[in-house]
């Protein structure tokens, strides 16, 4: 039979490795081989349990290939079978019958049925190739010669084994990345479930910090204590998030919710924020922004993420007492946001990678200056999913480091917001006196839910809480004022538990607000569409809790008369 010329072969491999698709390789083999070597074939792989399943059984002529659709499919071949076919997955050496031999044709199915459809084939000549890769039998492939007078001989095998390798290679590659799919979506599953276990103990202790900065004075070590507590805690959420965050990156699901944003409202959200990391060290902080506004379209949580990340990342690498300058200022059709320092510096060598995963500089046997070495590299991808840039510079070591991100400016629109020097028009508050309200708190995690019980009731409110779903939806209907339901409750979860108060017109345009310890955008979707208002990552505090209990309930206008327009408050995303 004909061969393929090199070039044909060469255009083959480039052909098959093109997709990492396994039924898509297979389908492209079956393909291959049939326009260049033979009349049809079978393909045959070994599964992980030893046995055979025909994954490919394709013919040239439309009427023969129909006559093969019962050969695909199941454990059709018997693996301890003495000759073809399964000698060839046993020993990866390649078997030719210039005439096809009774026994050949028989080694290719063990049922009768399928027997009767390889002889209705009229196969004259046969080729059984191994499918070899990194020196591992993956399966065969059947090269089948049905025409008048076509066999193959000796000079069809060089090449036929040489697409048979290529064919190999690309099914093993496909495997492994299927195998490296899973290894992350395992990785994924993973990572949510700690985010979920570990901020229900974060949340506890955070709360319980806030607890005991709202109770009687504290004496100077106590309330340094306190202030340790939440510092840390709220550093060890960053780094939970920036975790997640990085699994989100990794399978390009970072998600944005875009919208017109005054960076200066994004660096008013992020200085407190920063600010600890900067103050524990003694650095000062300079600033230096122009007037606003400055309007860029993007995500205002993900943009805060990349002026705090920058801030930390300064503070981590300046020695103490130090100075960390941030400018923000309009370049033409941009604005251009530049955190530097006076700090440790960066080496030239390090300079090419400083944004990649897990780079970091030289780091002691006390880990200083700590971090994860994930930071910069989030920072590169939000800038960028935002249409802009970040740049590194330093001198060398010693001589500080300078970042520069560069984000489109968006037109001011028409009309919109306040002029310059004019202060934006208040909320209507007005409402019922704290005294008055009613907050109910569902949450099974105890230590979660007495804290949230203490912090809103040290605030004024009145509270009452319910341990699992079932018992939430029954207080519900007592009509608080507001109420916060955990998710992941026992018996109903939360989303549950919404849905129903939904579809209740009792209880329609009762306020609602999700508690999660995992911040994926699936779960706020999810909450969202179940009839929640707002979205809340554990641990919570009480400032984003009470900007979110004003928002609701001291707003003038019902939920109901605003047409209940959801809102997601993800403070580490």
């Amino acid at each position: 039979m004909g061969q393929p010329p090199p070039r044909r072969l060469s255009e083959a491999g480039a052909e098959l490795a093109g997709s990492l698709d396994r039924s898509e390789t297979l389908d492209r083999l079956a393909r291959l081989v049939v326009e260049h070597l033979a009349d049809g074939c079978l393909i045959d792989l070994i599964r992980p349990d030893g046995t055979i399943l025909r994954e490919a059984a394709h013919h040239r002529d439309a009427r023969l290939d129909a006559v093969m659709a019962p050969l695909l499919g199941g454990d059709c071949v018997d693996p301890g079978g003495p000759s073809g076919l399964p000698r060839v997955l046993r020993t990866g050496r390649p078997k030719l019958y210039g005439l096809a031999a009774a026994s050949a044709l028989d080694s290719l199915a063990r049922e009768p049925g399928r027997r009767a459809a390889v002889r209705a084939l009229g196969i004259r000549s046969l080729l059984i190739v191994p499918l070899v890769a990194r020196g591992r039998t993956l399966g065969a492939i059947t090269l089948l010669a049905t025409s008048p007078g076509r066999s193959f001989s000796a000079v069809d095998l060089p090449t036929a084994t040489e697409l048979a390798s290529l064919g190999a290679l690309a099914l093993d590659t496909s495997r492994l990345h299927d195998e490296a799919r899973e290894a992350v979506r395992r990785r994924d599953e993973f990572l949510a479930m700690l985010a979920h276990e570990l901020r229900n103990p974060m949340a506890s202790i955070v709360s319980a910090a806030e607890v005991l900065r709202s109770a009687a004075p504290l004496g100077p070590g106590e309330e340094r204590a306190v202030n340790v507590i939440a510092r840390q805690s709220e550093q060890m959420d960053r780094l939970l998030g920036d975790l997640l965050d990085i699994s989100r990156v990794t399978r390009d699901v970072l998600r944005l919710d875009r919208e017109r944003v005054d960076l200066l409202d994004v660096l008013e959200r992020s200085l407190p924020a920063a600010m600890p990391a900067v103050a524990s060290a003694g650095h000062r902080l300079h600033l230096s922004i122009a007037a606003g506004p400055i309007l860029t379209e993007g995500d205002a949580a993900r943009l805060s993420q990349v002026v705090v990340n920058l801030l930390t990342n300064a503070a981590r690498y300046t020695p103490r007492g130090g100075n960390i300058w941030l400018e923000v200022a309009r370049a033409g059709n941009r604005v251009e946001l530049v955190v530097r320092d006076d700090g440790q510096g960066i080496e030239p060598e390090l300079l090419p990678c400083l944004f990649e995963l897990f780079t970091q500089g030289p780091r002691g046997r006390d880990r200083s200056p700590g971090g994860l070495g994930i930071g910069l590299t989030l920072v590169k991808s939000i800038v960028e999913r935002h249409g802009g840039s970040v740049s590194a510079f330093s001198a060398g070591p010693g001589l500080g480091s300078t970042f520069r991100v560069l984000l489109p400016l968006a037109e001011p629109a028409a009309g919109a917001g306040p002029g310059p020097g004019e202060d934006p028009p208040s909320p209507p508050r007005g409402g019922p006196d704290c005294s008055d309200l009613r907050i109910l708190v569902v949450e099974d995690h105890d230590d979660n839910r007495e804290m949230l019980r203490t912090l809103l009731a040290l605030s004024g409110y009145r509270v009452e809480t319910a341990a699992d779903g079932l018992a939430g939806l029954e207080a519900l209907r007592n009509r608080p004022d507001l109420a916060l339901l955990d998710l992941g409750l026992p018996g109903l979860d939360g989303f549950s538990v919404a849905r129903a108060a939904r579809d209740d017109a009792s209880l329609c345009d009762l306020p609602l607000i999700a508690l999660t310890g995992s911040s994926r955008a699936e779960d706020q979707a999810e909450a969202l569409a179940a009839g929640f208002d707002a979205h809340l990552v554990k641990p919570v505090l009480l400032d984003e809790l009470q900007r979110l209990i004003d928002r609701f309930l001291r707003r003038g206008p019902s939920v109901a008369d605003s047409g209940r327009s959801p809102a997601s408050s993800d403070r580490s995303r």
